[in-house]
């Protein structure tokens, strides 16, 4: 017999053009499109190419990004056509329709339906609608947690919810027990945290959804509640513009208690085993995420865990760390004199941490990549139906969403909108489906007269 094709995948690397410099900008979106396509490239049974886009600078931007990578990938930057590909893997950006409608098959990673499950203090996320808009019937879907699988079950009918599987994120290898203390006194002196003092450690961004008011607030109400003057809580992560002068006004507002929280701002990526390290724990108590890799990262240094026991949380935390409340005030500072008073606790959750993170690799979250892909005959790939319309009669709206290729007894179609859905039949005769329900057949060549 003769050795199985490899399957060709079209791999969109955009991101990591847009993240291109080592700034206050760059999120965990990054590393999660960045480790995946490295762990994609390893795979043996995979010909990966990189989709960079239409924009020259950016491709040069993904060149340079790809050519640092520890595989040498360069020449793998795709330029052609879309057609001699299996799959297109989208891990962030939306899939734009003329790379469906060449027939290829289509996966997008959904990592969060933040501003429709979280809206408050969000703003208006273009990226992630046009994302949303772009998904249909026809495209497969990857959700970063079965938190995630279940928002976009419930909030996004437009889906076929038979093709969502749900994926694992981990942290990369760069995060690990750091025992070197004279390291971590010179990256204090960086980022201006007191080398005297002990700190509480969290990574975030600064915006409503990550509840660092309600985390910094009770910090204080403990250190006071306790007579505490050692301790200071530092907070790494980029800024949001919309949000920071509220912040900054309730830092403010703490008095001479301000002085406990240490801004460290952006970063570097070598640094960060270090300061989780040597924190006395990870504070990490969002109202909503769809995965949580702070936590994760803080597991695998073996720093204990305070974490809100909201969303995607518990899924990766487990009884590795102490769950609360978000809103709960008293929980979050017994949480915080449980971890600061107790020693034994520390090492235990530290080992279980450790222990915990070893159930997330990227090794594993591709391998349900790559499975879900074998689960495809890509030589019996058809087209795509998705088409657009115009209006020739009343009982034609603007468009059609998009196109289905059987009818609702096996779609189990539930979209309530007034919107038509068109099946193409072999017989050249189009059915069309109002709520789900055949409402008139018409002959192919008369139907938009």
């Amino acid at each position: 017999m003769g050795q199985k094709a490899k399957i060709k995948v079209l791999y969109d690397a955009q991101v990591l053009g847009g993240y291109f410099y080592k700034n206050n900008g760059r999120r965990g979106i990054f590393f999660v499109v960045y480790n995946i396509l490295k762990e994609l490239l390893r795979r043996p049974n995979l010909d990966v190419k990189i989709y960079a886009g239409t924009d020259y600078n950016a491709y040069l931007r993904v060149r340079k990004v790809v050519s640092q990578a520890s595989i040498g990938v360069v020449s793998e930057i795709f330029c052609g056509d879309v057609k001699s590909f299996d799959v297109f893997l989208s891990p962030h950006n939306p899939i734009a329709k003329e790379i469906k409608d060449t027939g290829i098959i289509c996966y997008t990673i959904i990592h969060d339906l933040i501003p429709i499950a979280y809206p408050f203090g969000h703003g208006r996320d273009w990226l992630f609608f046009d994302i949303i808009k772009s998904l249909t019937w026809e495209d497969y879907i990857f959700a970063i947690s079965d938190c995630t699988k279940s928002d976009i079950i419930k909030y996004l009918p437009q889906v076929d919810h038979d093709k969502i599987a749900r994926i694992s994120l981990a942290a990369g290898i760069n995060f690990y027990p750091s025992i070197d203390g004279e390291q971590n006194r010179q990256i204090r002196i960086k980022y201006g945290i007191p080398v005297d003092k002990r700190y509480f450690y969290t990574v975030s961004a600064i915006e409503p959804r990550k509840n660092l008011i309600f985390a910094i607030r009770n910090f204080i109400r403990f250190i006071e509640k306790n007579h505490i003057d050692d301790l200071v809580f530092v907070i790494a992560g980029c800024s949001n513009d919309n949000f920071e002068e509220f912040f900054n006004a309730e830092v403010v507002s703490l008095g001479e208690n301000s002085a406990k929280i240490i801004r460290a701002g952006y970063v570097e990526d070598e640094e960060m085993a270090s300061l989780y390290s040597h924190a006395e724990c990870c504070v990490f108590v969002p109202f909503y995420e769809g995965f949580g890799l702070p936590p994760l990262e803080a597991m695998q240094c073996g720093c204990p865990v305070i974490v809100s026991n909201a969303a995607s949380l518990p899924e990766v935390v487990g009884d590795a760390g102490i769950l609360i409340d978000p809103t709960n005030n008293e929980a979050i500072i017994n949480a915080y004199e449980k971890i600061h008073y107790g020693e034994k606790l520390r090492q235990e959750l530290s080992q279980k941490g450790i222990k915990r993170a070893k159930n997330f690799s990227w090794a594993a979250c591709v391998d349900t990549i790559v499975n879900e892909f074998k689960k495809h005959d890509f030589a019996r790939r058809k087209s795509s139906y998705i088409i657009t319309v115009p209006q020739r009669r009343k009982y034609l709206f603007e468009k059609f969403i998009f196109a289905i290729k059987h009818g609702p007894e096996k779609t189990k179609i539930t979209i309530f909108s007034l919107e038509i859905f068109k099946i193409k039949r072999k017989n050249k005769k189009k059915t069309f489906y109002f709520f789900g329900i055949p409402i008139f057949r018409k002959n192919y060549n008369d139907a938009y007269k």
